[in-house]
């Protein structure tokens, strides 16, 4: 097979002689998207002070959009006597009330802490106001406190530590309290560590199995079911998980630290792929999962089976920018790859994904002429199903264009468990075709969309994330040179997203309802947050913002 897509497997900071083959999919030129006038590049403290302004300004007003119970749309269960559901996205011009377990929950009381743990750089700030906050705050914290021995989820970084690990940032956090968080995070991570399974050295992300979505037509309505795939992953471990590891770092137990750095060192040997054109293998791009049961590569929210999904390239470099943070304080005793060398290439990748852009597509692949055959990748040296399989046009909206060149996707009829089959045999899809086709499945029928959308989502919480991220660099790097480049690249997204995708630019429904930044994207092949506000897309902006006043303290 001439293969054009490569594995990059390095071990203890070396790379592998000889790149594996994964796929034969052509990403050559990639990294190039379409280009828009030039943002603005200038951001300093000062516009950082105001942007808090706004956002304490707006989470003070969604306060007061939920208690009035009004323009709310709520998840199953929120309305049982006793459930606590949390905002997480605008829908519908509606804020979605999210049930609990959700991965997502922690991020609004987090939202709070970090607003509170900055009060004395924001203007106009009440007492008034932030006991408002803190009440608030502490109600949600109360809420998750069931979330700690959870150990069903790999998600308890974001649930935990963007919440109660927040709340340690708040000076005036009472000491009761505070005991109370720090025990909470605790438990938090002895829960988490049940998760790390020392035979493969990484924590497992789900322990859910893949479904496809198949709408069909009966008695002339259109019905959906879940169907199984075949071959379901074993040890699914998804990039996102990066992301826990500070958690883990942050512990009082060596133990915990010693399985964060463990999934930290695999991550990096076997999460990583270069495009065909970058032939020095220079900027590595992260899978969205790898299924060590089967040692492939494949994807649940990007683009294709190989795709650089771009949230999960904030993932992958904010999670390894906590990994030399921890170095700094305490060196495993395990041998380790040179991870400080691999941010740097991180650095360089979202440089050359971006290529001049400051807020990405929701995938760099998206925009590129051979979207289509990215998209529909079915490899068998991948894992094989992909949620973008079975995307329909009517499943979107009707402006939104996935990917240039969307239609509808053949599938391999071996993707699909012999269950999955019997129950699609012999009915039509939504569109009125055979939904088994000889060897073949069409989800979405074989003829091309009628409604086919212009605009491809952009990613303000991917956008966020490498701010974040490079900021938090900046602070922790001894290297000037490294720092000036990722301080000037983190000035210029922050200054397109405060220039161009704040709530206030436009005064829709998503400033009324009290969010901050436009244009997140949360899960396209899902259907689901396209082209709207999502509360963690505020939080990274938040802490964005206060780097970028901590930055200008230390220098």
């Amino acid at each position: 097979m001439s293969s054009l897509l490569f594995i990059c497997l390095m071990g203890c900071g070396e790379q592998a002689n000889k790149p594996q083959e994964t796929s034969s999919i052509d990403v050559s030129n990639a990294h190039t998207n379409s280009k828009q006038s030039a943002p603005k590049t200038d951001f300093d403290t000062e516009q950082a002070k105001s942007n808090l302004v706004f956002i304490k300004d707006q989470y003070l007003k969604m306060i007061d959009v939920v208690d009035s119970n009004q323009q709310l749309k709520w998840a199953d269960t929120c309305l049982q006597i006793d459930s606590v559901c949390f905002p997480r996205a605008l829908e519908h011009d509606q804020i979605y009330m999210e049930k609990l377990t959700k991965w997502t929950n922690g991020f609004y009381p987090g939202v709070f802490w970090k607003i509170l743990s900055v009060t004395d750089q924001i203007d106009g700030f009440s007492q008034e106001q932030q006991t408002k906050m803190f009440d608030k705050a502490t109600f949600y914290q109360a809420a998750l406190l069931s979330e700690t021995k959870r150990g069903t989820t790999h998600d308890l970084g974001f649930l935990l530590y963007d919440s109660f690990g927040e709340a340690l940032h708040y000076a005036n956090l009472p000491k009761d309290t505070r005991a109370l968080y720090e025990q909470a995070l605790q438990t938090g991570r002895d829960t988490l560590a049940t998760r790390y399974d020392p035979s493969y050295g990484l924590i497992k992300s789900w322990d859910w199995k893949p479904l496809s979505l198949i709408n069909y037509e009966e008695n002339g309505t259109v019905l959906a079911n879940k169907v199984p795939v075949a071959n379901p992953w074993e040890f699914p471990v998804i990039v996102d998980n990066m992301m826990n590891l500070e958690f883990m770092f942050e512990s009082s137990e060596q133990a915990h630290r010693e399985l964060a750095f463990s999934h930290a060192k695999q991550t990096l040997k076997n999460h990583y792929f270069y495009t065909s054109d970058d032939t020095e293998q220079a900027f590595p791009i992260a899978y969205h999962v790898y299924e060590y049961g089967s040692q492939r590569p494949g994807n649940w929210q990007g683009l294709g089976n190989v795709s650089a999904w771009a949230r999960g390239q904030g993932w992958s470099l904010y999670g390894f920018v906590n990994v030399i943070e921890a170095l700094k304080k305490q060196a495993p005793e395990m041998q380790v790859p040179d991870f400080e060398r691999h941010v740097e290439r991180l650095v360089d990748s979202v440089v050359y994904l971006l290529d001049g852009e400051a807020v990405p597509h929701w995938d760099y692949f998206a925009t590129q002429e051979n979207a289509a055959v990215i998209a529909a990748d079915q490899s068998k040296d991948t894992y094989r199903f992909s949620r973008i399989l079975d995307l329909c046009d009517f499943l979107i909206e009707d402006d939104i264009l996935p990917y240039v060149g969307y239609s509808p996707i053949t599938v391999d009829k071996e993707i699909y468990s012999e269950s999955a089959l019997a129950f699609m045999q012999g009915k039509k899809s939504a569109y009125g075709q055979a939904l088994i086709q000889g060897d073949s499945v069409l989800p979405c029928g074989a003829s091309a969309y009628k409604n086919l959308g212009h605009k491809i989502p952009k990613d303000t919480s991917a956008a966020a994330l490498y701010a974040s991220a490079l900021y938090r660099l900046a602070i922790h790097t001894d290297k000037a040179e490294l720092k000036q480049t990722v301080v000037q690249l983190a000035d210029k997204i922050m200054a397109a997203l405060s220039q161009d995708y704040l709530t206030s630019k436009h005064k829709n429904k998503d400033y009324d309802l009290g969010f901050v930044l436009t244009e997140a994207t949360g899960n396209l092949p899902n259907a689901s947050e396209i082209n709207t506000s999502i509360v963690y897309a505020d939080f990274y902006f938040i802490e964005a913002n206060i780097l970028k006043i901590q930055l200008s303290t230390t220098e």
